[in-house]
């Protein structure tokens, strides 16, 4: 895989790991049942949060998908992340806050290796070790379960195509 693929492959981790622990859209659930609501949840400080949090991880997608920035222009983007994220933790509602402490402890990894890489996603994603890390089963687990909770009290937040 060249060096460009593998750097969209980050981007749509990165994204994928915003959505499910911000917005709960993925085309995986694309086909699941939609909830019957006769009008939109209210905004609770949580599901700001995760608006927010995928909000602030569309211009590092962005950056990394066309080779990174400056090292200005990184440090600032993932700072953004991470207090979205920071954002999203401190508003968890205990029924899921050990789950989104993990889905924002498996970003903090994606992002400081961004970091050390110069942003450069490519040799992120060739990273074996942070693979492994990111694809254990209990942050699965964690991600899928705070996708249910925004699908059933957040609703579709903006830019997710939900």
């Amino acid at each position: 895989m060249g060096l460009v693929p593998r750097a969209t492959m980050l981007a749509a981790t990165l994204v994928a790991c915003a959505f499910a622990a911000g917005c709960g859209g993925s085309v995986a659930d694309a086909d699941g049942r939609e909830p019957t609501r006769a009008a939109p949840p209210a905004s609770s400080p949580f599901c700001v949060a995760a608006q927010q949090n995928v909000a602030a991880v569309r211009p590092l997608s962005a950056l990394i998908t066309r080779g990174g920035g400056s090292p200005e222009e990184l440090t600032n983007t993932i700072d953004g992340v991470r207090r979205a994220g920071a954002a999203m933790l401190n508003s968890a509602p205990d029924e899921i806050h050990d789950d989104v402490q993990l889905t924002v402890d498996s970003m903090g990894l994606q992002l400081d290796a961004l970091l050390a890489n110069g942003g450069n996603g490519a040799a992120v994603a060739r990273d074996p070790q942070l693979n492994a890390r990111l694809s254990a089963p209990e942050i699965a687990a964690a991600r899928e379960r705070v996708q249910a909770y925004v699908n059933e009290n957040c609703g579709a937040l903006p830019g997710t195509g939900r």
